[in-house]
């Protein structure tokens, strides 16, 4: 047998015998099952995941009413419009603003009432993506429609209409003009979770805008420019939008289907974490499987390539062979597992299909790639050692029953196979610091179980020196030591195993809990705001009165960061996009003398009372790591004109999911 006599149709067919020989003599029965329970373990993963991807990215045009928005905190100039104009873009644009909604007064005979409103400007053709649904009245049918506010009417949402107790015909108060009410608003597509969203919705045309003289300067206004078209058309005017923020446009950012809705992504992300870790472990006990199945494999056939060697086989054929063999069989195991994986994510859509809002839509051939990618990966990597083992066995074992200890090539092979195990963790978790973590546990385990399951044997066999438990006992003991190798790997794979779901019962307990966790049952469901000083007493009074607790009340400024140490700064000074737009534009500050309840203390003491007399700040420690800042430094704020400076005297950890009211900045 020579290699030079080996074509590939040749190789094909030889390593195709030698797969069915083995697969009728059970010797892959251990590789085939550990390897379709890890390819179908992460293909049903990756289906679903892979649906609830594709579905946002489905749903998310419709999420923000566009294929693309451009806002800023001042009027969209003419340019920009000429640009998309330019590139065959659809456009509508949004104006976004808190005022006060009234009815009734002095000259009408409805008793006079009022409602902050999130006002909403539109122009036809809003929303560019999805639609609106609206109803002729209170308590009626709704339906989608195309249409927006006509000149001189307004739609508001159920809310608004029921505090202000108006029905549709009548006149509302906004600003300095007098719009009628024309239809009840149930639902905005891109209505997003900020904190002026909370305030019920006026939907109104934006020709009215101007009449009501409510933009004055100093107005806190929105801008948005919504944009559709052709994919190449919007990623085009994407990146030259991009390009003139970078370039030193001032208070405008994008929105594009990558950031929207991020309470809808972070659900199923979370989700997805930990499906991936229930996939990442099977992949580590696959690994261990098909580990110790291939040593049972290099067992039985090592006298058969012993005879191949001696009948004129050389090194490189028998490991073409074998090569070719393990790799039929990683393609016949990942195409099952990738089956059996479709299978079991049809339940798993089922039981999690309700964190998306929407039909998912079928999966993309992608999850099936990445099964076989980790089939073949897993087979390959953890098969070469003993693979290396057969091609490298000496002809002299015909008669020497001997292997002899694993030559340097073996041990780089084992070192081969745990870097495409690492590889795959990495690449799986889509997170490297998980991945490693998680491959760094697996080492620590190995090795303490190793050194455990060592200790126990050699306990347990000086045990049947002691003459008790009969004859089996001390030949099944004898044996355990004698093989010490092989039972030490058998222990510390049952311990691996047990470990993986003890771990996943006390993550998945920890998970849910986390969930349930995330808006505390004492959760506040209203916010009022713009509460006046001398209306604070009389607020409270109506709480006594229904003997309910006093709620919590906190005085709320704005103010843009202007310097640090001195030195001024402005969006150019920063490249990572959050810490741009942070000092481009006015944040959420407070001033207290204590310390919230609900924050706790990351860095540092709170205010001491020279600090509080001279003045001192107290910053969320994520906006700190965003800004490169930390305790010592000093900021200095525009406060309405006012620069106020001081240092930074402690750092802040707030949990901006606990439907509190937070601040970066005391």
């Amino acid at each position: 047998m020579k290699s030079s006599s080996f074509t590939l149709p040749d190789l094909l067919a030889f390593s195709t015998r030698m797969l069915l020989r083995d697969w009728r003599s059970g010797a892959l029965n251990v590789l085939l099952v550990a390897l379709i329970v890890a390819v179908a373990s992460v293909t049903s993963v990756a289906f679903f995941t892979d649906r609830v991807k594709l579905a946002l990215e489905r749903e998310s045009h419709q999420l923000i009413g566009a294929d693309f928005v451009l806002s800023s905190d001042r009027p969209i100039t003419q340019d920009v419009l000429d640009e998309a104009t330019k590139r065959g873009l659809t456009v509508a644009k949004v104006v976004n603003f808190p005022s006060m909604a009234s009815v009734g007064g002095d000259d009408s005979s409805k008793p006079f009432k009022a409602q902050l409103a999130g006002i909403k400007a539109v122009t036809s053709g809003y929303p560019l993506r999805g639609s609106l649904r609206t109803a002729p009245d209170l308590n009626q049918p709704e339906a989608r429609t195309r249409d927006t506010p006509p000149k001189g009417g307004i739609w508001l949402d159920e809310q608004l209409a029921t505090s202000l107790a108006v029905k549709p015909g009548e006149m509302l108060k906004l600003g300095e003009a007098t719009l009628r009410f024309d239809r009840v608003l149930t639902l905005e597509p891109d209505r997003g979770a900020s904190f002026f969203a909370i305030a019920p919705r006026l939907m109104m045309n934006l020709d009215d805008l101007a009449s009501t003289q409510l933009i004055q300067v100093g107005s806190r206004v929105t801008y948005r420019l919504l944009l559709a078209g052709e994919n190449d058309a919007v990623k085009g005017f994407a990146a030259w939008t991009k390009a003139r923020i970078a370039a030193g446009i001032k208070g405008q950012w994008v929105e594009d289907t990558a950031n929207a809705r991020p309470e809808v992504r972070a659900t199923s992300a979370r989700a997805n974490q930990f499906l991936g870790l229930v996939a990442l472990l099977a992949v580590i006990l696959a690994a261990v499987a098909i580990a110790l199945g291939a040593r049972r494999f290099t067992l039985q056939h090592l006298d058969s390539c012993a005879v191949m060697r001696c009948l004129g086989a050389q090194q490189r054929t028998l490991t073409q062979i074998f090569f070719v063999e393990f790799l039929l069989l990683a393609l016949t195991a990942s195409l099952v597992g990738c089956v059996i994986g479709y299978a079991v994510h049809q339940a798993l859509a089922s039981a999690l299909g309700y964190l998306v809002a929407t039909s998912l839509p079928p999966p993309s051939v992608w999850p099936a790639v990445q099964g076989f990618l980790t089939g073949v990966v897993l087979l390959i990597g953890f098969a070469l050692p003993p693979l290396t083992q057969l091609a490298n066995v000496a002809p002299v074992r015909v008669i020497r029953r001997e292997t002899g200890l694993p030559k340097p090539l073996t041990l780089l092979s084992y070192g081969l196979g745990f870097a495409a195990l690492v590889g795959l963790l990495v690449w799986q978790s889509g997170d490297l610091k998980l991945g490693v973590l998680i491959a760094g546990g697996f080492i620590g385990a190995l090795l303490l179980f190793s050194v455990i399951a060592w200790l126990a044997l050699t306990a347990l066999a000086r045990l049947r020196h002691t003459g008790g438990g009969g004859i089996s006992w001390r030949y099944g003991l004898a044996a355990m030591k004698r093989r010490a190798g092989a039972s030490v790997a058998q222990i510390v794979a049952l311990g691996l195993g047990l470990m993986a779901m003890l771990i996943l019962t006390v993550i998945r307990g920890d998970l849910v809990n986390t969930w349930r966790g995330t808006v505390p049952a004492d959760a506040p469901n209203r916010f009022v705001i713009n509460l006046q000083p001398e209306q604070r007493q009389g607020f409270g009074e109506i709480f006594t009165e229904n003997k309910q607790p006093a709620p919590e009340s906190y005085p709320m400024i704005r103010g843009r960061l202007i310097a640090i140490n001195g030195a001024p700064i402005n969006e150019k000074t920063y490249a990572d996009d959050r810490a741009r737009r942070s000092v481009d534009r006015e944040l959420n500050l407070s001033y207290l003398a204590k310390l919230p309840a609900h924050n706790q203390l990351f860095a540092g003491e709170w205010f001491t009372a020279k600090e509080l007399e001279e003045g001192a700040f107290s910053v969320e420690e994520g906006i700190a790591k965003t800004l490169k800042v930390d305790i010592g430094d000093s900021l200095t704020f525009d406060i309405a004109g006012q620069k106020v400076s001081a240092r930074i005297t402690n750092l802040r950890k707030l949990n901006w999911d606990s439907m509190r009211v937070n601040f970066f900045v005391i």
